[in-house]
C-alpha cells in the first residue's frame, strides 16, 4: 500500500466519519465521548503513527511515510466484556484523519473526528490537529498544537497544548491543559525507551505518567516485538491506572494493550490494534 492508495483510504475515512456524524439532533445532543484509547499507553514524545493525531500531532510529521491503523477496545473484559470504543485513521506525510466511536450503555453513542497537520526538520516537529466533536452542544470544536524536539541523540523532548477552545464534551467543559514529557534512550541500551509526562492544567490537580519501551534491536529480526508498561499517577504520586502492551512485526505490526486501576485489582480496558506502514519511494 502506498502513499495514493492511503490517501485514497482517507477520502473513505472522511465520507464515513461525515455519515455517521449527520445524525438527527435530538440524538447528538446525548451523545459524549471519552479519552482515545491511545492516550492511555502511549507518550507524546515517543509516538510517530497515525496515532499521534490524538496523543502529539508533532509526531505525525517525523517521518516521511504513510500508514493507517484501526483499534478495537473492550471494557470489562471478560464473560460481561462490551465494546466501548472503536478507532480508525491514517497518516500520509504529516497529513493525518483519525476518526473514534464510543459506544456507551442505553444506545448512547458518541464520535470524534480529528484532522492533523504537521512538518519536521533538523529534529524539530511541530503539528496541530482540530477534533469536531459530535453531540456535545454549543462548543463542539478544539485544537490541541504540539511540538517536539530532539535535544540530543539519546532525548527527545516535547509538549501539547491540548483543549484549545475549551470544546465541551459530554456536557463538560474540557480545559486548556499542558503537556510536557520526554523520552531517553539510554546509551548502554538503546533498544530501551524510558518516558514521562505531566498533565497540568489550572482547574484540577497536577497528574503524571512514567513508562518503559523495549524493542527488539537491528533490523535483522524477522518478527520485531515491543514490550511497553506505564504508570500513572495523581498529583502525590498515588497509582491510579497501570498500562501494559506487547505487539509483534515491522512494518505490518498487530499489538494488544490491558489497562489495570491503580490496585490493579481487575482489568478494566483491553485493546487490539494493527498498524500499516509503507516508506515512500526513492525520489517521491
Amino acid at each position: 500500500m502506498g502513499c495514493s492508495a492511503v490517501r485514497r483510504l482517507g477520502g473513505w475515512c472522511l465520507t464515513a466519519a461525515a455519515f455517521l456524524t449527520a445524525q438527527p439532533l435530538n440524538r447528538l445532543t446525548a451523545q459524549a465521548v471519552t479519552p482515545n484509547r491511545a492516550t492511555a499507553y502511549l507518550f507524546p514524545t515517543d509516538v510517530r503513527d497515525p496515532r499521534a493525531v490524538w496523543v502529539n500531532p508533532a509526531g505525525l510529521g517525523v517521518l516521511r511515510d504513510a500508514s493507517i491503523y484501526a483499534e478495537l477496545s473492550v471494557g470489562d473484559p471478560g464473560a460481561h466484556g462490551r465494546l466501548r470504543q472503536i478507532n480508525a485513521g491514517f497518516n500520509s506525510r504529516g497529513l493525518s484523519l483519525g476518526y473514534q466511536r464510543d459506544i456507551f450503555d442505553g444506545g448512547i453513542r458518541g464520535s470524534t473526528l480529528r484532522l492533523g497537520l504537521a512538518g519536521g526538520s533538523q529534529g524539530l516537529a511541530a503539528g496541530i490537529a482540530v477534533a469536531r466533536y459530535g453531540g456535545t452542544g454549543l462548543n463542539s470544536t478544539g485544537w490541541d498544537f504540539g511540538v517536539t524536539y530532539v535535544a540530543m541523540p539519546p532525548l527527545t523532548v516535547g509538549a501539547v497544548v491540548a483543549n484549545i477552545g475549551q470544546p465541551v464534551v459530554g456536557g463538560q467543559r474540557q480545559r486548556v491543559r499542558f503537556v510536557p514529557g520526554l523520552t531517553w534512550h539510554p546509551a548502554p541500551i538503546r533498544a530501551l525507551a524510558l518516558s514521562t509526562l505531566a498533565h497540568l492544567t489550572n482547574h484540577a490537580e497536577a497528574s503524571y505518567a512514567f513508562g518503559a519501551a523495549w524493542r527488539t534491536p537491528g533490523p535483522s529480526s524477522r518478527w520485531p516485538i515491543e514490550i511497553i508498561a506505564r504508570l500513572d499517577t495523581d498529583g502525590g504520586l498515588r497509582r491510579s491506572a497501570f498500562a501494559f502492551g506487547l505487539s509483534i512485526g515491522g512494518q505490518n505490526r498487530f499489538g494488544a494493550v490491558v489497562t489495570t486501576p491503580g490496585d490493579a485489582s481487575h482489568i478494566d480496558a483491553a485493546s487490539v490494534y494493527g498498524l500499516v506502514t509503507r516508506q515512500p519511494v526513492a525520489g517521491r
